[in-house]
Protein backbone atom coordinates (compact mmCIF):
# COMPACT_ATOMS: atom_id res chain seq x y z
CA UNK A 1 0.00 0.00 0.00
CA UNK A 2 1.58 3.70 -1.13
CA UNK A 3 2.15 5.72 1.67
CA UNK A 4 -0.61 8.23 0.81
CA UNK A 5 -3.34 5.85 1.12
CA UNK A 6 -2.08 4.33 4.69
CA UNK A 7 -2.31 8.63 5.51
CA UNK A 8 -5.51 8.72 3.97
CA UNK A 9 -6.98 5.47 5.97
CA UNK A 10 -5.23 6.46 9.16
CA UNK A 11 -6.65 10.21 9.10
CA UNK A 12 -10.33 8.37 8.58
CA UNK A 13 -9.92 5.95 11.50
CA UNK A 14 -9.01 8.83 13.90
CA UNK A 15 -11.79 10.86 12.72
CA UNK A 16 -14.18 8.26 12.78
CA UNK A 17 -12.79 7.18 16.87
CA UNK A 18 -13.21 10.38 17.79
CA UNK A 19 -16.59 10.58 16.33
CA UNK A 20 -17.40 7.63 17.97
CA UNK A 21 -16.10 8.67 21.59
CA UNK A 22 -18.35 12.28 21.45
CA UNK A 23 -21.08 9.93 20.99
CA UNK A 24 -20.79 7.78 23.44
CA UNK A 25 -19.96 10.58 25.94
CA UNK A 26 -21.68 13.15 25.00
CA UNK A 27 -24.74 11.67 23.08
CA UNK A 28 -26.61 10.17 26.00
CA UNK A 29 -25.81 12.59 28.26
CA UNK A 30 -27.31 15.28 25.96
CA UNK A 31 -30.35 13.13 24.81
CA UNK A 32 -31.20 12.33 29.03
CA UNK A 33 -30.50 16.34 29.85
CA UNK A 34 -33.39 17.25 27.56
CA UNK A 35 -35.91 14.16 27.60
CA UNK A 36 -36.04 12.23 31.39
CA UNK A 37 -38.02 14.99 33.17
CA UNK A 38 -40.56 15.22 30.59
CA UNK A 39 -44.08 12.91 32.63
CA UNK A 40 -45.09 12.03 28.99
CA UNK A 41 -44.22 8.47 28.07
CA UNK A 42 -44.73 9.30 24.21
CA UNK A 43 -41.80 12.46 24.76
CA UNK A 44 -39.29 10.20 26.50
CA UNK A 45 -40.03 7.05 24.22
CA UNK A 46 -38.65 10.14 21.54
CA UNK A 47 -35.58 9.41 22.96
CA UNK A 48 -34.45 6.63 20.90
CA UNK A 49 -36.26 7.94 17.75
CA UNK A 50 -34.13 10.97 18.84
CA UNK A 51 -30.73 8.94 19.24
CA UNK A 52 -31.34 7.01 16.50
CA UNK A 53 -32.37 9.80 14.18
CA UNK A 54 -28.83 11.59 15.55
CA UNK A 55 -26.70 8.57 15.15
CA UNK A 56 -27.48 7.20 12.10
CA UNK A 57 -26.64 10.13 9.13
CA UNK A 58 -23.53 10.19 11.58
CA UNK A 59 -23.13 6.36 11.02
CA UNK A 60 -24.11 6.15 7.40
CA UNK A 61 -21.44 9.40 6.75
CA UNK A 62 -18.78 7.33 8.12
CA UNK A 63 -19.90 4.08 6.33
CA UNK A 64 -19.66 6.32 2.97
CA UNK A 65 -16.22 7.72 3.44
CA UNK A 66 -14.89 3.65 4.34
CA UNK A 67 -16.58 2.78 1.09
CA UNK A 68 -15.14 5.80 -1.08
CA UNK A 69 -12.11 5.20 0.56
CA UNK A 70 -12.12 1.24 0.12
CA UNK A 71 -13.29 2.06 -3.88
CA UNK A 72 -10.13 4.63 -4.08
CA UNK A 73 -7.67 2.45 -2.88
CA UNK A 74 -9.16 -0.30 -5.35
CA UNK A 75 -8.52 2.16 -8.00
CA UNK A 76 -5.27 3.24 -6.84
CA UNK A 77 -4.18 -0.59 -6.70
CA UNK A 78 -5.90 -0.74 -10.46
CA UNK A 79 -3.90 2.22 -11.65
CA UNK A 80 -0.48 0.44 -10.40
CA UNK A 81 -1.55 -2.82 -12.15
CA UNK A 82 -1.89 -0.78 -15.26
CA UNK A 83 1.62 0.66 -14.93
CA UNK A 84 3.52 -2.72 -14.15
CA UNK A 85 1.60 -3.80 -17.14
CA UNK A 86 2.63 -0.55 -19.43
CA UNK A 87 6.27 -1.33 -18.08
CA UNK A 88 6.32 -4.50 -19.08
CA UNK A 89 5.10 -3.56 -22.50
CA UNK A 90 7.94 -1.23 -22.49
CA UNK A 91 10.44 -3.52 -21.10
CA UNK A 92 9.71 -6.30 -23.66
CA UNK A 93 9.94 -3.31 -26.72
CA UNK A 94 13.65 -2.74 -25.24
CA UNK A 95 14.28 -6.55 -25.16
CA UNK A 96 13.00 -6.77 -28.99
CA UNK A 97 15.04 -3.75 -30.00
CA UNK A 98 18.26 -4.69 -28.50
CA UNK A 99 18.21 -8.08 -29.39
CA UNK A 100 18.39 -6.98 -32.90
CA UNK A 101 20.48 -3.68 -32.07
CA UNK A 102 23.27 -5.89 -30.64
CA UNK A 103 22.80 -8.56 -33.47
CA UNK A 104 23.69 -5.56 -35.78
CA UNK A 105 26.88 -4.22 -33.90
CA UNK A 106 28.29 -8.15 -33.64
CA UNK A 107 27.70 -8.03 -37.76
CA UNK A 108 29.53 -5.18 -37.96
CA UNK A 109 32.26 -6.53 -36.12
CA UNK A 110 32.62 -9.04 -38.23
CA UNK A 111 32.48 -6.80 -41.38
CA UNK A 112 35.65 -4.98 -39.92
CA UNK A 113 37.32 -8.39 -39.26
CA UNK A 114 36.65 -9.58 -42.91
CA UNK A 115 38.32 -6.09 -44.62
CA UNK A 116 41.15 -7.81 -46.19
CA UNK A 117 42.86 -5.96 -49.09
CA UNK A 118 44.66 -8.69 -51.78
CA UNK A 119 45.23 -11.10 -48.82
CA UNK A 120 48.08 -9.02 -47.96
CA UNK A 121 46.28 -6.02 -44.83
CA UNK A 122 43.31 -7.87 -42.69
CA UNK A 123 40.94 -6.44 -40.59
CA UNK A 124 41.03 -2.89 -38.77
CA UNK A 125 44.60 -2.23 -40.49
CA UNK A 126 42.60 -1.90 -43.72
CA UNK A 127 41.42 1.37 -42.53
CA UNK A 128 44.87 2.84 -42.27
CA UNK A 129 45.75 1.73 -45.34
CA UNK A 130 42.27 2.91 -46.78
CA UNK A 131 43.77 6.09 -45.50
CA UNK A 132 46.91 6.69 -46.94
CA UNK A 133 45.58 5.62 -50.63
CA UNK A 134 42.73 8.01 -50.61
CA UNK A 135 44.75 10.71 -49.24
CA UNK A 136 47.30 10.03 -52.21
CA UNK A 137 44.91 10.11 -54.67
CA UNK A 138 43.41 13.35 -53.80
CA UNK A 139 47.12 15.32 -53.88
CA UNK A 140 47.06 13.83 -57.50
CA UNK A 141 44.33 14.62 -59.00
CA UNK A 142 44.40 18.72 -57.11
CA UNK A 143 47.95 19.12 -58.52
CA UNK A 144 46.97 18.04 -62.34
CA UNK A 145 43.59 20.08 -61.56
CA UNK A 146 46.04 22.99 -60.56
CA UNK A 147 47.93 22.25 -63.68
CA UNK A 148 45.00 23.12 -66.15
CA UNK A 149 43.87 26.70 -64.49
CA UNK A 150 41.48 27.66 -67.47
CA UNK A 151 39.54 24.45 -67.66
CA UNK A 152 35.94 24.19 -65.24
CA UNK A 153 37.04 25.06 -61.93
CA UNK A 154 36.12 22.37 -59.24
CA UNK A 155 35.67 23.19 -54.95
CA UNK A 156 37.31 21.46 -52.43
CA UNK A 157 34.28 19.05 -52.12
CA UNK A 158 33.85 17.99 -55.44
CA UNK A 159 37.64 17.40 -55.95
CA UNK A 160 37.14 14.99 -52.37
CA UNK A 161 33.93 13.87 -53.95
CA UNK A 162 35.70 12.47 -57.43
CA UNK A 163 39.03 11.28 -55.21
CA UNK A 164 36.55 8.94 -53.64
CA UNK A 165 34.90 7.66 -56.75
CA UNK A 166 38.56 6.63 -57.80
CA UNK A 167 39.56 5.27 -54.49
CA UNK A 168 35.91 3.49 -54.37
CA UNK A 169 35.71 2.28 -58.32
CA UNK A 170 39.26 1.85 -58.84
CA UNK A 171 40.94 2.37 -62.30
CA UNK A 172 40.71 0.19 -65.41
CA UNK A 173 38.29 -0.96 -68.11
CA UNK A 174 34.97 -1.61 -65.67
CA UNK A 175 35.88 1.85 -63.60
CA UNK A 176 35.83 3.64 -66.78
CA UNK A 177 32.54 2.84 -67.39
CA UNK A 178 31.29 4.18 -64.33
CA UNK A 179 33.23 7.34 -64.59
CA UNK A 180 31.45 7.55 -67.83
CA UNK A 181 27.87 7.18 -66.41
CA UNK A 182 28.75 9.29 -63.61
CA UNK A 183 30.77 12.30 -64.61
CA UNK A 184 29.95 12.58 -67.87
CA UNK A 185 31.31 15.94 -67.62
CA UNK A 186 34.37 15.44 -65.85
CA UNK A 187 35.59 12.44 -67.76
CA UNK A 188 36.40 14.03 -70.64
CA UNK A 189 38.89 16.80 -68.92
CA UNK A 190 42.26 16.71 -69.14
CA UNK A 191 43.29 17.01 -66.01
CA UNK A 192 40.89 14.47 -64.78
CA UNK A 193 42.31 11.88 -67.93
CA UNK A 194 46.35 12.94 -66.73
CA UNK A 195 44.97 11.79 -63.19
CA UNK A 196 44.03 8.26 -64.49
CA UNK A 197 47.13 8.32 -66.62
CA UNK A 198 49.57 8.75 -64.01
CA UNK A 199 47.78 5.91 -61.65
CA UNK A 200 47.59 3.52 -64.59
CA UNK A 201 51.39 4.03 -65.24
CA UNK A 202 51.88 3.56 -61.05
CA UNK A 203 49.62 0.44 -60.75
CA UNK A 204 51.33 -1.05 -63.85
CA UNK A 205 54.84 0.16 -62.00
CA UNK A 206 53.27 -2.37 -59.28
CA UNK A 207 52.34 -5.46 -61.60
CA UNK A 208 55.71 -5.61 -63.39
CA UNK A 209 57.55 -5.64 -60.36
CA UNK A 210 55.52 -8.42 -59.29
CA UNK A 211 56.35 -10.07 -62.86
CA UNK A 212 60.48 -9.23 -62.42
CA UNK A 213 60.85 -9.92 -58.27
CA UNK A 214 61.09 -13.75 -58.63
CA UNK A 215 63.30 -13.60 -61.32
CA UNK A 216 65.42 -10.91 -60.10
CA UNK A 217 65.93 -12.22 -56.62
CA UNK A 218 67.13 -15.44 -57.76
CA UNK A 219 69.44 -13.84 -60.12
CA UNK A 220 70.93 -11.02 -57.49
CA UNK A 221 70.58 -13.70 -54.57
CA UNK A 222 68.23 -11.40 -52.61
CA UNK A 223 65.02 -11.78 -50.55
CA UNK A 224 62.59 -9.16 -49.47
CA UNK A 225 62.81 -6.55 -52.76
CA UNK A 226 60.14 -4.02 -52.36
CA UNK A 227 59.23 -1.13 -54.88
CA UNK A 228 59.76 2.32 -54.03
CA UNK A 229 57.00 4.30 -52.21
CA UNK A 230 54.54 6.35 -54.11
CA UNK A 231 55.27 9.99 -53.30
CA UNK A 232 53.73 13.50 -53.80
CA UNK A 233 54.15 16.76 -52.91
CA UNK A 234 51.76 19.53 -53.25
CA UNK A 235 50.87 23.07 -52.18
CA UNK A 236 53.16 22.26 -49.29
CA UNK A 237 52.13 18.50 -48.05
CA UNK A 238 53.24 15.49 -49.05
CA UNK A 239 51.79 12.41 -49.35
CA UNK A 240 53.13 8.68 -48.97
CA UNK A 241 51.74 5.69 -49.76
CA UNK A 242 53.37 2.35 -48.98
CA UNK A 243 53.53 -0.33 -51.83
CA UNK A 244 52.33 -3.07 -50.25
CA UNK A 245 49.93 -4.61 -52.80
CA UNK A 246 48.12 -3.63 -56.35
CA UNK A 247 47.43 0.02 -56.17
CA UNK A 248 44.39 1.55 -57.11
CA UNK A 249 41.88 -1.38 -58.16
CA UNK A 250 39.03 -0.26 -56.13
CA UNK A 251 37.65 -0.98 -52.42
CA UNK A 252 33.75 -0.51 -53.11
CA UNK A 253 33.12 -4.33 -52.96
CA UNK A 254 34.91 -4.60 -49.31
CA UNK A 255 34.32 -0.92 -47.86
CA UNK A 256 30.91 -0.75 -49.95
CA UNK A 257 29.02 -3.39 -47.77
CA UNK A 258 30.81 -2.29 -44.60
CA UNK A 259 29.41 1.36 -44.98
CA UNK A 260 26.32 0.23 -46.22
CA UNK A 261 25.15 -1.77 -42.77
CA UNK A 262 26.84 1.12 -40.49
CA UNK A 263 24.24 3.49 -42.54
CA UNK A 264 21.52 1.15 -41.97
CA UNK A 265 22.35 0.07 -38.10
CA UNK A 266 22.20 4.28 -37.25
CA UNK A 267 18.78 4.45 -39.61
CA UNK A 268 17.42 1.72 -37.19
CA UNK A 269 17.67 3.70 -34.11
CA UNK A 270 16.86 6.81 -35.75
CA UNK A 271 13.58 4.87 -37.07
CA UNK A 272 11.66 3.61 -33.66
CA UNK A 273 8.76 5.28 -32.81
CA UNK A 274 7.54 3.64 -30.14
CA UNK A 275 7.27 6.22 -26.99
CA UNK A 276 9.94 4.26 -24.54
CA UNK A 277 12.65 6.01 -26.75
CA UNK A 278 10.73 9.12 -26.96
CA UNK A 279 12.80 11.77 -24.91
CA UNK A 280 13.95 14.91 -24.42
CA UNK A 281 16.98 15.73 -26.58
CA UNK A 282 16.54 12.17 -28.26
CA UNK A 283 19.14 11.18 -25.10
CA UNK A 284 17.62 7.50 -25.76
CA UNK A 285 18.69 7.13 -29.05
CA UNK A 286 21.74 9.16 -29.03
CA UNK A 287 22.80 6.67 -26.16
CA UNK A 288 22.53 3.61 -27.97
CA UNK A 289 25.00 5.21 -31.34
CA UNK A 290 26.69 6.30 -29.24
CA UNK A 291 27.79 2.50 -28.46
CA UNK A 292 27.94 1.80 -32.25
CA UNK A 293 30.05 4.85 -32.47
CA UNK A 294 32.45 3.20 -30.22
CA UNK A 295 32.72 0.64 -32.19
CA UNK A 296 35.06 3.28 -34.81
CA UNK A 297 38.65 3.62 -34.91
CA UNK A 298 40.12 6.74 -35.69
CA UNK A 299 40.80 5.49 -39.56
CA UNK A 300 37.58 4.41 -39.66
CA UNK A 301 35.84 7.98 -38.52
CA UNK A 302 37.85 9.27 -41.26
CA UNK A 303 37.22 7.13 -44.02
CA UNK A 304 33.60 7.50 -43.14
CA UNK A 305 34.00 11.47 -43.37
CA UNK A 306 34.96 11.10 -46.89
CA UNK A 307 32.48 8.53 -47.52
CA UNK A 308 29.77 11.18 -46.32
CA UNK A 309 31.19 13.94 -48.56
CA UNK A 310 30.81 11.58 -51.85
CA UNK A 311 27.65 11.17 -53.88
CA UNK A 312 27.60 7.41 -52.58
CA UNK A 313 27.42 8.33 -48.49
CA UNK A 314 25.55 12.08 -49.03
CA UNK A 315 22.43 10.87 -47.02
CA UNK A 316 24.80 10.36 -43.89
CA UNK A 317 24.54 14.04 -43.98
CA UNK A 318 21.47 15.11 -45.85
CA UNK A 319 19.46 12.66 -43.16
CA UNK A 320 21.34 14.15 -40.10
CA UNK A 321 22.65 11.32 -38.55
CA UNK A 322 26.57 12.41 -38.41
CA UNK A 323 24.94 16.03 -36.74
CA UNK A 324 22.35 14.04 -35.10
CA UNK A 325 24.29 11.64 -33.57
CA UNK A 326 27.86 13.02 -33.63
CA UNK A 327 28.94 9.91 -35.55
CA UNK A 328 32.28 11.74 -36.01
CA UNK A 329 33.37 13.54 -32.71
CA UNK A 330 36.35 11.39 -32.15
CA UNK A 331 37.35 12.13 -35.89
CA UNK A 332 41.35 13.36 -35.60
CA UNK A 333 41.14 16.94 -37.23
CA UNK A 334 44.80 16.57 -38.11
CA UNK A 335 44.19 13.44 -40.13
CA UNK A 336 41.28 15.03 -42.30
CA UNK A 337 44.19 17.61 -44.09
CA UNK A 338 42.68 16.84 -47.62
CA UNK A 339 40.18 17.88 -49.69
CA UNK A 340 37.44 20.06 -47.34
CA UNK A 341 37.96 20.20 -44.35
CA UNK A 342 35.57 19.27 -41.46
CA UNK A 343 35.82 21.95 -39.66
CA UNK A 344 34.56 23.75 -42.20
CA UNK A 345 32.17 21.27 -43.92
CA UNK A 346 30.31 21.70 -40.63
CA UNK A 347 30.85 25.08 -39.72
CA UNK A 348 27.38 25.57 -38.64
CA UNK A 349 27.34 22.67 -36.48
CA UNK A 350 30.71 23.99 -34.28
CA UNK A 351 29.09 27.60 -33.97
CA UNK A 352 26.22 25.73 -32.35
CA UNK A 353 27.74 23.27 -29.93
CA UNK A 354 31.39 23.89 -29.51
CA UNK A 355 31.47 19.85 -28.63
CA UNK A 356 30.60 18.78 -31.88
CA UNK A 357 34.05 17.70 -32.36
CA UNK A 358 36.13 16.67 -29.66
CA UNK A 359 39.47 17.79 -31.23
CA UNK A 360 38.41 21.53 -30.91
CA UNK A 361 38.21 20.70 -27.15
CA UNK A 362 41.84 18.94 -26.96
CA UNK A 363 43.98 21.70 -29.05
CA UNK A 364 42.54 24.10 -26.23
CA UNK A 365 43.78 22.02 -23.48
CA UNK A 366 47.15 22.75 -22.92
CA UNK A 367 46.41 26.10 -22.78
Amino acid sequence: MKTKNIIIFFIAVVVGILGALFLYYEGPEYIQSRYFYEVDRGTRGAIGDAFGGTVGPIIAWFASILTFLAFYIQYDANKDQRDQFNKQANDIVIERFENRFFELVRLHRENVNEQNIQNKIFGRKAFTTYYFELRYIYFVLESMHDNFPTETRLNKEQLTNLAYLIFFYGIGHASDSVFSHILPQINSKQFFKDTIDKLEKEKKMYSDFLREKARYESEKKVKNTKLKDLEIVHNGKKAVFILLYEPFTGHGTKIGHYYRHLFQTVKYVDSQKHDVFKHKDNEIKYSYVKILRAQLSNFEQVILYYNSISVLGKNWISDGYIQEYHLLTNLPLSFADFGVQPDKKFEVEIAADPTFFDWEILKDSFH
